[in-house]
């Protein structure tokens, strides 16, 4: 792709339009921000009142417009001028789609996208340069109008209300047509008119031969009438191309506009889906039928009017037939009839395999996002072989029924197109054999022409019907979703049982007898209703935590009452149901029952689990909210954020990855609160917010946010920090055995031994944190960055490093020198307005999306046929394909040629059998060749879809994490989607179609020049006239249609990003807020989807016309006699050259659709060949299989940067860890801990120095041999789908009672017995299912089955990443007791987030700016106190700011 100049380079002001002014009038409510918000950008998006709004930045509306020019060099450029068009500035200066708005001649011809093709044929297309949408067409308009159609329709009907209401099978179908029966009618109507036209033309052929044969033997005949007869044929044909192209135009129009208000009725249904429905629809499946399904709909509907339209030319070709050979012509009719009823019945069996590969195209669509979601943890666990293994399997189940489905498809094409010949072959036959010789050729050609208008309804019924069959599945499918269970009006959020404003003044929450629970879904699924053991909260990617285990069955009766402004802490212990309660609080959780009341005073906001959108820090925070600077600042303070301000090269202007994943835990958490607490609410329900944080910033957000900032608000906090509990008004304590208790701290400890208990675990660490608080208030703020100039911290740096080049980390550098103490200027760290372009490019993570321009290049093609034929045999491939083309038309035109010699019995020394049996002859071998060609071609294309895309899952697995954390998952998604969809159902037919009528179009050039020699002369006219026509449309409409499938990932992104937030954005109230940005990415799709569809017709009427330039030259060389051609042939020539229209068309529509298919292969093939590569995964140096050994580790002077040119972040390293020791590894913020878990895990390779285990250079081996061998316990446990036995042991290595055990040592389970024994199956059964995330575990037991996983590696170096720091002090300790328990022979090293953890371990490592400072056992470094200097130590210091004394360590034993 070619790059952009400065000086060709235009910045665009990003005035888009979202939606059209109709966007404001569909329900969006919006807050009251907004306006200013508005006003705010006003300058930033000039005065175009359809902008885009505050939620879509410039930046990101830069990825959605590339406003820079690409000027080209075309084959015609002399025939234009040489000014470079200007992109368009804003919405005002850019055209209106012109379809509503042209003259009838223009709209007829097209004409009205010539002024587009002109620009395209100068430049690059851009988004800018497309016409804005009219009002009629924009998603808000199309939607309304369906939505007012379906809910008329199907408000009576609702899944789960039992039977009494049967749903119709065909009401979704029923409202599509009625929502779109305008342009649908209009597109069936020009169908049938363009096939009526078509069956007519025969009749003129008949005249027009009939004269040749008058003329032949009256040579000085006048050519009037033949002449008319040539013009009139010519006029039909230009009057077919006319219709064929606007039914075209229409019903593909219809597709892309049913497209799109389905993907928004997908996404609108997905918030009002209630718990059970979720459950039943997966991310990945909903994700699947928008993408998948929705793009085979799209396209079913540009074919289905050949279907209505289909008795009308069978009717006027029956007739006709009747009329040339009489009633013999039925035995003709009779066996087409037969042919079409056979291809019915064999496509009612292709419904069959469609069905069965869906299942298999969800499920692989499913493991594709939970590779994508976890690429880190799969690395870690080097489960790349398992994954691959999961996604090969089921992509070969689907590829099994695909290629059935084409090969029967292929078969019924043949057959459609060979059909002709064999009825005509019957006809003749019986009429040869009853009548003898006693038709003219007039009668008999025209009778072939007939029988060739039967062959394209033929051609094309399989197409509609294969089309059709896709389409119905998909509308059933998106049927059912629609019509699933919704979350009640009256129920749960939209506050169930809710009685209006508390009873007292002074209250805030009232609860009188309420009793929640979640449902049992497992059971509801097979069809008993019941309250089980297992509860299945599901929100999709967002894990609600510590939501149930086994023993919590849900709230019972619950009676009490929160005061206004009160602080409330609820804790309790793992899986006792704390985030149940909020849930339950903010109205997500059924109340049972139904005489509880339930009274709320003031707006409620639940600040759950932190997702982050894929867009600036800023715009994370204000979460559509007017940016008021003042009050921003001391959230960002309130929240501890400044310090991340300053490590950020943009500030809060740098956008965040998706999925937050270029932000540690702890930021994620804290802008998520920082979020919530920028919303004014009276009522905020945090659910475990500090638990990412450390003790010091905990105190902080404890201090300053809960107590300070929000003073005078209702808070109620989920925690199991219990450090901070005093602090709280009251506590509420959920026990083990489902007790609730709320009280003060003190009343608490005297009624609830198990709260006592809890507290226990904590107590000492809380007094002496309060001991020391005086003492480090006053270096908190200074020391930090003293120390640390880089102010980098080891997880900012992890996720940050990749794509960051020098500019932005001296930035980093010199921000982070910024004193920032507690009475320094909040508003120094936000950018200045002035500032704000450079430091939005600054903030740019996520990369642009590739789009290739010009041409498909010819690498591509040899790719493709590689992938399917193989790099040893794709020549001899060609070779045979290529032989079959010329065989296979050779063959179909030579039947006609024969069937001339027959008529006018050329060879006059054979008999008719002679004649005959050569006919049947070439019938026969036209339809064996043609059926191998078909086949081969298929076997191939089939091939290179399964190919390309294992190659590309191949290589995507061993990308580094540099790839996944700057590319959105929509964007990588859609290569495993929509683009092997492509080439799984669409390129073939389409490479089938160009191939075979240019063929066609050859040899029906070549007889015509064979039989009128004169005509060669016109051809290099004709073929320039195509070459132009060509040229100019693919200058303009590829890049178009690129331009669609690159807006086409936006919609994908956003899709995807507001699935995955779904509580999130429900929390906030601001579900119209994110379908509007919907909107707005649905219809830049549109604009360049509509008039993609509108090139395309422009360039294929106009082909038509060269079309008839071609016939008329034909016929009227025919007519006059110029060359003494013979009736016979002139029938053979006139049955073909009358198809020009039809013939140009489809080869046309086949070669731009093959380019466009292309475009998918092109993305398939970036994947599999060029995406960037870690290391070998496997090398030459075989390991032994019980290395290492002793698991000793050394570090030989190691440096390392994230990227050449970048600072060094690990600096001269060297140490020696022995085997079996365990090393606790600590320090300040940026001191570089997670980069040295990076550097042994090779995330990133070394930039000198080496790392040896056991003696072995980790470099030097395969990263499967390095990475199998450690083993490692995560901050954020992840779990896959799919059964507890694939999480511990995907590979099926071990044995079940090695998996038993490892569950019983992990903690899992304490009775075996009773869990293997029991008739339901237990929580930690290893049948038992995971859900997408784990959402069915609680974090704790998350936990247990990461640390059960890593005792079924048994490897002997195992790494803990901060592992216990989101669980409660009592589970801490219970799972730090196992590690030291069941990996007392192992090496371990522990980086620590709770510095008591580490204090029994071997030697404490101590890290500053990416050095070691310290390395000793703890007892020395704490009591040698530290430097020569006088001042205190790193980690002596450290310890005092965590309440550790002296009396914590023990004196290491001598001799």
């Amino acid at each position: 792709m070619k790059k952009s100049s400065p000086s060709t380079s235009s910045t665009v002001s990003s005035s888009i339009q979202v939606s059209n002014s109709s966007s404001l009038k569909h329900g969006m409510q919006r807050t009251s921000g907004e306006t200013n918000s508005k006003k705010d950008n006003e300058e930033s998006y000039g005065s175009d009142s359809n902008k885009p709004d505050y939620y879509i930045d410039k930046d990101e509306l830069e990825k959605v417009l590339d406003s820079n020019i690409y000027p080209q060099k075309r084959l015609f450029r002399y025939l234009h001028t040489r000014k470079i068009p200007d992109i368009p500035e804003n919405n005002e200066k850019r055209k209106t789609y012109p379809l509503y708005h042209s003259n009838p001649i223009s709209r007829i011809f097209f004409l009205w996208v010539m002024p587009l093709i002109k620009i395209g044929y100068k430049r690059t297309l851009q988004p800018m340069d497309l016409f804005k949408l009219d009002e009629r067409l924009s998603i808000e308009k199309l939607y309304s109008d369906f939505e007012s159609i379906w809910l008329a329709n199907s408000s009576k009907y609702n899944s789960y209300k039992g039977e009494s209401n049967k749903i119709p099978r065909y009401l979704l179908v029923k409202c599509v047509l009625l929502s779109f029966k305008y342009m649908l009618g209009f597109s069936v109507l020009f169908c049938i008119l363009g096939n009526c036209s078509s069956a007519f033309n025969p009749m003129l052929t008949k005249r027009l031969i009939n004269f040749v044969e008058a003329k032949q033997l009256l040579p000085h005949l006048h050519v009037n009438k033949g002449v008319g007869y040539a013009i009139g044929a010519s006029i039909i044909m230009l009057l077919n191309g006319i219709f064929f192209n606007h039914f075209l135009h229409n019903s593909m129009m219809a597709g892309g506009q049913i497209r799109s208000v389905l993907t928004k009725a997908l996404l609108k249904k997905s918030f009002k889906l209630s718990g059970y429905s979720q459950y039943k629809y997966s991310t990945g499946k909903i994700t699947s039928m928008m993408s998948t399904d929705l793009s085979r709909l799209e396209l079913a509907f540009a074919f289905q009017p050949m279907l209505w339209a289909f008795p009308a030319p069978i009717i006027i070709v029956l007739v006709l037939l009747i009329i040339n050979v009489g009633p013999i012509s039925l035995v003709g009719i009779a066996l087409f009839f037969v042919a079409v009823t056979v291809t019915l019945l064999a496509f009612k069996r292709m419904i069959k395999f469609r069905i069965q590969a869906n299942i298999f195209t969800d499920q692989r669509v499913t493991f594709m996002r939970e590779i994508l979601s976890n690429m880190k943890m799969i690395k870690y666990y080097a489960w790349e072989d398992a994954y691959q293994s999961n996604v090969e399997g089921k992509r070969k189940l689907e590829v099994g029924r695909v290629v059935r489905m084409q090969y029967t498809r292929n078969f019924f094409t043949a057959m459609a197109l060979i059909v002709p010949s064999l009825c005509s072959l019957i006809v003749f036959l019986a009429l040869y054999k009853l009548k003898g010789h006693s038709k003219g050729a007039g009668d008999i050609f025209s009778s072939l022409s007939l029988f060739q208008v039967l062959s394209i309804q033929m051609f094309f019924l399989p197409i509609s019907l294969a089309t059709g069959i896709d389409g119905f599945i998909a509308l059933g499918r998106i049927q059912d979703f629609l019509l699933t269970e919704e979350e009640d009006e009256d129920d749960n959020h939209n506050n169930a049982g809710y009685f209006g404003p508390c009873d007292s003044e002074s209250n805030a929450l009232e609860l009188e007898h309420c009793s929640f629970e979640w449902d049992d879904y497992e059971s509801m699924e097979s069809g008993t209703v019941a309250k089980a053991d297992t509860k299945l909260p599901i929100t999709k990617d967002e894990k609600l935590q510590d939501l149930q285990t086994t023993s919590f069955k849900g709230f019972e009766d619950l009676n009490f009452t929160i005061k206004k402004g009160e602080m409330v802490i609820v804790t309790g212990s793992i899986g006792t149901g704390k985030t149940s309660l909020l849930l339950a609080l903010a109205k997500f959780m059924k109340q049972s029952n139904p005489m509880g009341k339930f009274k709320q005073a003031g707006s409620l906001l639940l600040c759950g689990y932190p997702w982050v959108q894929n867009t600036t820090v800023r715009n994370n925070i204000l979460f559509g909210s007017k940016f008021d600077p003042q009050k921003y600042s001391k959230i960002m303070d309130a929240c501890s954020l400044l310090s991340d301000l300053e490590i950020l090269p943009a500030a809060d202007l740098t956008e965040i990855g998706e999925r937050g994943i270029t932000l540690s835990g702890g930021q994620k958490a804290r802008i998520n609160l920082a979020r919530s607490v920028y919303k004014d609410k009276d009522i905020y329900l945090f659910d475990d917010v500090l638990s990412a944080v450390d003790a010091r910033v905990g105190k902080h957000i404890m201090d300053a946010c809960m107590l300070k900032y929000l003073k005078g608000k209702t808070r109620i906090l989920a925690t199991h920090q219990l450090s901070l509990i005093e602090k709280a008004d009251r506590v509420i304590f959920l026990g083990t055995d489902g007790n609730f208790d709320i009280g003060t701290v003190a009343e608490l400890c005297k009624r609830s031994t198990g709260f006592a208990n809890l507290l226990e675990f904590s107590q000492n660490l809380a007094e002496k944190e309060k001991m020391k608080e005086m003492e480090d208030e006053a270096v908190d703020c200074g020391e930090d960055v003293a120390e640390n100039p880089d102010g980098i911290s080891e997880d900012e740096v992890t996720e940050l490093h990749y794509d960051h080049d020098q500019l932005e980390l001296k930035k980093r550098i010199t921000r982070s020198t910024v004193a920032t103490g507690a009475n320094s200027d909040k508003n120094e760290i936000l950018i200045k307005e002035e500032d704000k372009p450079d430091a939005e490019k600054r903030g740019q993570i996520t990369n642009k999306e590739e789009r290739a321009v010009n041409s498909i290049g010819f690498n591509i093609y040899k790719e493709y046929v590689q992938a399917g034929a193989g790099k040893r045999l794709y020549l001899l491939f060609i070779f045979i394909y290529g032989l079959l083309v010329i065989f296979t038309a050779f063959t179909n035109l030579f039947t006609s040629v024969w069937l001339s010699f027959w008529t006018e019995m050329k060879f006059t020394n054979r008999g008719e059998g002679f004649y005959m049996g050569m006919y049947c002859f070439w019938v026969f071998v036209t339809l064996l060749f043609m059926v191998c060609q078909f086949t081969l071609l298929c076997t191939v294309g089939v091939n290179a879809s399964k190919n390309l895309n294992l190659k590309a899952v191949r290589k995507l697995l061993h990308t580094p994490m540099s790839f996944m954390d700057t590319t959105p998952i929509g964007r990588v998604l859609n290569r495993f989607t929509k683009d092997t969809d492509t080439l799984d159902n669409e390129i073939v037919e389409q490479l089938r179609l160009f191939i075979y009528q240019t063929a066609n179009l050859g040899g029906v050039i070549i007889m015509c020049i064979i039989y009128l020699p004169w005509f060669a002369i016109a051809v290099p006219f004709l073929l320039g006239a195509y070459v132009l026509l060509a040229d100019h449309y693919q200058s303009s409409g590829r890049e178009v249609k690129r331009l669609e499938a690159v807006q086409r990932s936006f919609v994908y992104n956003n899709f995807n990003e507001v699935l995955s937030g779904m509580l999130t954005i429900k929390c906030y109230n601001l579900k119209d807020m994110f379908l509007e940005k919907n909107d707005f990415f649905i219809n830049k799709q549109n604009e360049a989807t509509f008039l993609s569809v509108a090139v395309q017709r422009w360039v294929a009427l106009s082909m038509d016309i060269v079309a008839v330039a071609f016939a008329l030259i034909i016929t009227l060389l025919c007519v006059t006699r110029q060359f003494h051609v013979g009736a016979s042939s002139t029938g053979v020539m006139l049955t073909y050259v009358l198809q020009l229209p039809g013939i140009l068309n489809t080869l046309l529509r086949a070669m731009t659709q093959t380019e466009n298919d292309m475009n998918s292969v092109e993305r398939l093939v970036s994947y599999a060949n060029t995406l960037p590569q870690e290391a070998a995964y496997r090398s030459e140096i075989t390991m032994d299989k019980n290395w290492p050994v002793h698991a000793s580790i050394k570090f030989d002077n190691v440096n390392m940067s994230y990227r050449p040119g970048l600072p060094l972040v690990l600096k001269n390293v060297s140490m020696e860890i022995k085997s079996g020791e365990k090393i606790g590894i600590c320090g300040r913020t940026g001191a570089g801990k997670s980069t040295i878990m990076s550097a042994l895990y090779r995330l990133v390779e070394l930039s000198s120095g080496h790392i040896f285990i056991d003696g072995v250079d980790i470099s030097k081996i395969g990263l499967y041999d390095l990475r199998s061998k450690l083993c490692i316990i995560p901050q954020d446990p992840v779990l896959f789908k799919g059964t507890i036995r694939k999480n511990l042991d995907p590979f099926g290595e071990r044995s079940d009672e090695e998996l038993w055990d490892a569950l019983v040592r992990g903690g899992a389970i304490s009775d075996l017995g009773a869990v293997t024994n029991g008739d339901k199956l237990h929580k930690f059964h290893l049948d038992q299912m995971v859900q997408e995330d784990g959402v069915n575990f609680s974090l704790g037991e998350r936990q247990l089955l990461a640390l059960s996983r890593a005792l079924v590696r048994n490897s002997k170096i195992l790494i803990l990443d901060e592992a216990t720091s989101s669980v409660d002090y009592e589970t801490d300790s219970k799972i730090q007791s196992k590690i030291i328990g069941e990996f007392s022979h192992c090496t371990i090293l522990c980086i620590a987030h709770r510095l008591k953890t580490i204090l029994n371990y071997d030697r404490i490592l101590v890290l500053d700016r990416g050095e070691i400072k310290e390395f000793d056992t703890p007892y020395n470094l704490y009591h040698s106190g530290g430097n020569n200097n006088g001042n205190k130590g790193i980690f002596r210091d450290m310890c005092d700011r965590s309440g550790i004394t002296a009396d914590n360590f023990e004196e290491p034993k001598r001799g």
